[in-house]
């Protein structure tokens, strides 16, 4: 009976899930149409965003890819969208560090404030103790994510090879 009760309450949360998600997929997906990004690109511009001068090689550990995976993505993103650089590490020649260029930098803020927008619209008529209890819930999902190793640790660790 305690199964079956849990299992409802599963297939409801993501029924939600999926339906909450959809609220800020019309904003992104026009962004990345506009600019072309793969969702891959979009968690690189992310993850350079929260550490800066992330080495290559932690790029493609945290997408979970092949580093020569990590490096096309990298590649069509210096060299098509201009959005990062590299930089050779002068500690560690061998190391290649990535960083967002200005532009990657207007990117990320035009679509964390089209994102915010959004959810400070919706947010905005819910009470102090929903707004807690929405946040107690994503914590506890992060984290048991994070602890199965479903979600890599944010912000990222620059120094992660």
């Amino acid at each position: 009976m305690v199964n079956s009760r849990i299992d409802a309450a599963i297939e409801s949360i993501l029924d939600n899930y999926g339906r909450a998600a959809g609220i800020f997929d019309p904003n992104r997906l026009e962004v990345w149409e506009e600019l072309g990004l793969t969702m891959s690109q979009l968690r690189v511009l992310y993850m350079l965003q929260a550490a800066p001068g992330t080495p290559a090689g932690a790029v493609a550990t945290q997408l979970k890819v092949r580093p020569s995976t990590a490096t096309g993505i990298i590649d069509r993103l210096v060299d098509k969208q201009k959005l990062v650089r590299r930089e050779r590490d002068d500690s560690d020649r061998r190391r290649v560090r990535v960083f967002l260029t200005e532009r990657g930098h207007k990117v990320i803020t035009e679509l964390d404030a089209r994102k915010r927008a959004v959810i400070w619209r919706i947010f905005r008529n819910f009470s102090e103790q929903q707004l807690a209890d929405i946040d107690h819930t994503f914590t506890l999902l992060t984290a048991e994510a994070e602890r199965q190793g479903v979600l890599a640790p944010w912000p990222p660790d620059p120094e992660v090879m």
